[in-house]
């Protein structure tokens, strides 16, 4: 009786397997046809309506919301995915074998040629060249070394900060005549980048360099978000990167003087929430010398540090008080 029922359950799942591949072959056409009519990639409007049908559909037959919503999503991501790849025939050359380059190099992969090399590589013949290299003068140096290689073409960097560098590549690119779009992508050594966000920051020089890449990150599932200038950048990232570091560093700071608390082993009392926590940590340490560069380069990282003591200040007042539910409420002023 069991092998029968297991027997019709392998029945079922090849046939849902071959429903898949022609949902993925379908998706694909879809794609061609899109870039016949000139229509963007991606249409969110679309994925959403087909995410509510299955969605509808599943919870009808029996699954839970979350249980659907996450099928949904999967399939959804996988046939976009199968519709945008290789949309683009731009040449994209990013410059920097380390964790942000090679995570850049599996995202744009899937829309567009793209090529990794390290900075002792010699320069391909590239429409976009992105610096996937640290803020520093060598940085500039390779710029000026390839300046009849960048001519023409579009320069991004990936600096975390930007206030310091911007200006000087902006100058070089008016003077050597290559477009400069400055970008930060807000990740750094993932496996799937699928729904993360890029910042684009538009240079004198950008010109038509801003949308073209949104539609590239965008077909590649990142989200874009614009911002106008490099010091907005940077006050904007003290708060999210300086701030949100340091706190995630003192609390496991804390937490390895609580595993010395009575003897017992602080990771088998970890709640939910605290083991999700500690994965944002996990990825906090593997990137020190990222979080120590963002600390010393950001010009407001002082200025943000000293608000992290006031509002803990203000925070523990609170608690002592009995009063968080009325502060969260309000404004931490």
């Amino acid at each position: 009786m069991l092998w029968q029922l297991r027997k019709s359950i392998d029945e079922v799942d090849d046939e849902i397997i071959k429903l898949l591949a022609r949902r993925l072959t379908i998706a694909e056409t879809i794609g061609d046809v899109k870039r016949k009519l000139n229509l963007p990639p991606v249409d969110h409007e679309r994925e959403s309506e087909v995410i509510d049908r299955w969605v509808s559909g599943l919870v009808e037959a029996g699954l839970d919301e979350l249980t659907a919503r996450s099928i949904a999503e999967l399939v959804i991501k996988a046939s976009t995915k199968r519709q945008i790849r290789n949309w683009f025939n731009v040449k994209v050359t990013i410059v920097g074998s380390g964790r942000l380059g090679k995570t850049l190099k599996r995202a744009l992969s899937q829309v567009t040629p793209t090529t990794l090399i390290s900075m002792r590589d010699e320069l391909p013949d590239s429409d976009i060249v992105i610096l996937a290299t640290r803020p520093t003068e060598d940085s500039i140096n390779y710029i000026k070394r390839n300046s009849e290689s960048i001519r023409g073409r579009v320069l991004m960097d990936s600096f975390s900060v930007k206030s310091r560098l911007f200006n000087i590549i902006e100058d070089e690119s008016r003077e050597v005549g290559f477009k400069y779009l400055s970008i930060h992508p807000l990740f750094g050594s993932l496996t799937d980048t699928w729904g993360e966000v890029v910042v684009l920051i538009p240079s004198l020089t950008s010109r038509d360099s801003l949308p073209m890449a949104t539609q590239i990150f965008e077909a590649a599932g990142l989200r874009t978000v614009v911002l106008s200038d490099p010091d907005t950048h940077d006050k904007v990232m003290a708060y999210i990167q300086v701030a949100h570091h340091l706190m995630l560093l003192a609390l496991y700071t804390m937490l390895k003087d609580a595993g010395k608390v009575g003897g017992i082993d602080a990771n088998l009392l970890m709640t939910h929430s605290l083991r999700l926590t500690m994965k944002a940590i996990e990825r906090t340490l593997e990137q020190l010398d990222v979080v120590e560069e963002i600390q010393e380069m950001n010009p407001y990282a002082s200025e943000v540090r000293d608000k992290i003591t006031k509002y803990i200040n203000i925070v523990n007042s609170a608690a002592a008080e009995g009063k968080l539910s009325e502060l969260i409420g309000g404004d931490l002023k």
